[in-house]
C-alpha cells in the first residue's frame, strides 16, 4: 500500500492482489465503470471487509435495483445552475477534443458510481442499524452500459505543487469533515486548466450556500432511498469479528455522510457546466 497516493489508508488497484484483485473487477464488471470508487479501496484495508460488503450489496447491484434507484435520484437531484463553459475557454486552458473525451467520460463515471454507492452504501448502513425502512413503489430495474475506460489515477505524490493545491482548494469546496480527498479530482488533474475553471464556478454557489443546500439535500433523498432497499440484503457476514463490524460502519458513515454525498452533487453541477465534446 502507498501511503502518499490516498490521505486514507486504500489499496489501489496497481497494487490489488488475491481476493481483493477479484472483487475490484468484480465490481468495475458489474457496474460498467472503469474505476473502482475510493470507499471500496479503504474497506479493502480491513480484513474481511471489502468481500463482505460487496457481497451484501452486489445482488441489487446486479438486479440493477441499485441502478433504478440512483437514476431516480439523479433525475430529482437539482444542483445549482452553473453557467456552460465555453468550448473556447476549455481550449485556452489547454483541454483538447480527446480531453474534452475524457473530462466527460471522467464525469458521467463518478455521476453514476458516487450515486449508486451513496444509496447502495447507506442501504448497507440502514441493514447494519437495523433502521426500519418505509418500502416504496421501486423502480423498474435497469441495467446501464459500461463506459468508456478511464486513464489511470494519479497519486497526489505525483502533482506538481502547483495542482495539487488546486486539487486541494475544489475538496475544500462546501468540506466539512477534510480526511478525504475525492478521487475526481485526482482524475481530472491532467488538465489544471480545467480545474481552475471548476474552481472558479464552484466557488461563488459554495460561498452563498446553494451547493451546501443540495447537498444536504441528496443526502436526506439517499437516505429515504436506502432505508427503502435495506430489507432486500442479507446479513453481514457472520464470521467478521466486531473490529471489522465496526470498522466497516466507521467506513460507510464517513464516505456516506462526507465525500460521497458531496461529490454526487458537485459532479453533477460541473456535468452540467461542461460541454460536449
Amino acid at each position: 500500500m502507498n501511503p502518499a497516493a490516498d490521505p486514507i489508508p486504500a489499496i489501489l488497484e496497481s497494487e490489488a492482489t488475491g481476493e481483493i484483485r477479484e472483487v475490484y473487477q468484480d465490481i468495475k464488471a458489474v457496474t460498467g465503470v472503469d474505476v473502482v470508487n475510493l470507499v471500496w479501496r479503504r474497506l479493502a484495508v480491513t480484513p474481511g471487509a471489502l468481500p463482505a460488503v460487496w457481497g451484501m450489496v452486489r445482488p441489487i447491484y446486479v438486479s440493477g435495483r441499485v441502478a433504478a434507484e440512483a437514476q431516480a435520484f439523479r433525475r430529482h437531484l437539482r444542483p445549482p445552475q452553473l453557467p456552460l463553459i465555453p468550448k473556447a475557454a476549455l481550449a485556452a486552458a489547454g483541454v483538447d477534443r480527446l480531453g474534452q473525451l475524457t473530462i466527460r467520460a471522467i464525469l458521467d463515471s463518478y455521476d453514476r458510481t458516487n450515486a449508486m454507492n451513496l444509496i447502495g452504501l447507506s442501504a448497507v448502513l440502514a441493514r447494519l442499524d437495523a433502521s426500519d425502512g418505509v418500502p416504496g413503489a421501486p423502480p423498474k430495474p435497469v441495467q446501464e452500459p459500461p463506459l468508456p475506460a478511464l486513464p489511470p489515477l494519479p497519486a497526489l505524490s505525483a502533482l506538481d505543487p502547483p495542482i495539487r493545491n488546486l486539487v486541494d482548494m475544489l475538496n475544500a469546496v462546501c468540506e466539512e469533515d477534510g480526511r478525504v480527498i475525492a478521487s475526481m479530482y485526482r482524475h481530472l488533474a491532467y488538465w489544471p486548466g480545467y480545474l481552475a475553471l471548476s474552481w472558479t464556478l464552484l466557488a461563488p454557489i459554495a460561498t452563498d450556500g446553494r451547493m451546501q443546500a443540495v447537498i444536504n439535500e441528496a443526502r436526506q433523498q439517499s437516505a429515504a432511498r436506502a432505508r427503502a432497499i435495506a430489507a432486500e440484503l442479507d446479513p453481514l457476514d457472520g464470521s467478521l469479528d466486531q473490529a471489522a463490524i465496526d470498522d466497516i460502519h466507521e467506513v460507510l458513515m464517513l464516505f456516506t455522510q462526507h465525500p460521497i454525498s458531496k461529490m454526487v452533487a458537485i459532479c453533477r453541477a460541473l456535468a452540467s457546466a461542461t460541454p460536449a465534446p
